[in-house]
């Protein structure tokens, strides 16, 4: 969600034991907020849905269906999740999520320019996250810089590590054919067939994340614009990708970034890629 509203937006105390207690991102449908769990003493991330159509219930009950089945290192996990009903005519349903302390990519992006090998890492880490999310027949459809997550645990042994965020508009990748009706993501980095409402597979995120990977050499959206301008770009072009990124990246992205879906590679080929390029980097 960009352009986070920073007012405090009151919200009461949720089944009994999760206190918000600062805004942290606003978007179309929903907020979240830095929470407090009263019970265990933790802090806690909260989803505020907007409240009361069939379709925002709806979309609620998918998120909460598929992060409830993910258990991965690179997935923000789901704690819990309920209605708030302190408003009886304004129902709002809610997810309690693991709170992630770290930046966005899109703000490590927007602080400076990231080494090769940091790239490197970030790409393998979102890949192979994305593999086990694919083969669990779910596909993120919004693959993005702000949807990324660098946490560094600060110990002398780790480095910083990238989990994927914000499944909110995730679907299942066995029922296609609810695509059909509307086209969600951010539009700078949709696959050319999400821009053209056709129904989905895997490869969409693999676009998506080519697009990313470009973006973290080149510190610039591949295709800017308004939204309609940046989304219709792809069709008519392939991303340019400049003679300053190296060999062999180039020519994963332009691998990850081919207008055919069924030609482009799967999460685990991205991995793979990613993998033996770091080790050959040293």
């Amino acid at each position: 969600m960009e352009g986070v509203d920073r007012t405090e937006t009151p919200v009461p105390l949720l089944l009994g034991r999760y206190r918000p207690e600062r805004l942290l991102a606003r978007g179309g449908s929903s907020m979240v907020f830095r929470a407090r769990d009263e019970n265990l003493g933790r802090d806690v991330a909260i989803k505020l849905f907007s409240a009361g159509t069939p379709d925002h219930r709806a979309r609620f009950r998918a998120e909460v269906g598929v992060l409830a089945g993910l258990r991965h290192h690179g997935v923000v996990s789901i704690l819990d999740a309920g209605v708030d009903d302190s408003s009886p005519k304004d129902p709002r349903p809610f997810l309690v999520i693991e709170l992630v302390d770290g930046d966005t990519l899109r703000a490590l992006l927007n602080a400076g320019p990231l080494s090769t090998r940091r790239t490197g890492e970030i790409v393998f880490e979102v890949a192979e996250t994305l593999e086990y999310v694919h083969a669990r027949g779910v596909i993120h459809r919004d693959v993005t810089p702000t949807n990324i997550m660098v946490v560094d645990y600060g110990t002398r042994f780790s480095r910083p590590r990238a989990r994927l965020t914000d499944f909110g508009i995730a679907i299942d990748a066995t029922r296609p054919q609810e695509l059909e009706e509307e086209t969600f993501g951010t539009a700078a980095y949709l696959s050319p067939e999400q821009v053209r409402g056709e129904p989905l597979t895997p490869a969409s995120d693999i676009y998506s994340l080519g697009l990313v990977l470009l973006e973290c050499f080149t510190r610039t959206v591949a295709f800017p614009g308004t939204p309609v301008d940046s989304a219709l770009g792809r069709l008519d072009r392939d991303p340019e990708i400049p003679a300053t990124v190296p060999e062999p990246w180039r020519a994963l992205i332009q691998w990850m970034t081919r207008a055919d879906a069924s030609s482009r590679p799967s999460a685990a080929d991205v991995a793979t890629a990613a993998r033996e390029a770091l080790r050959a980097d040293g």
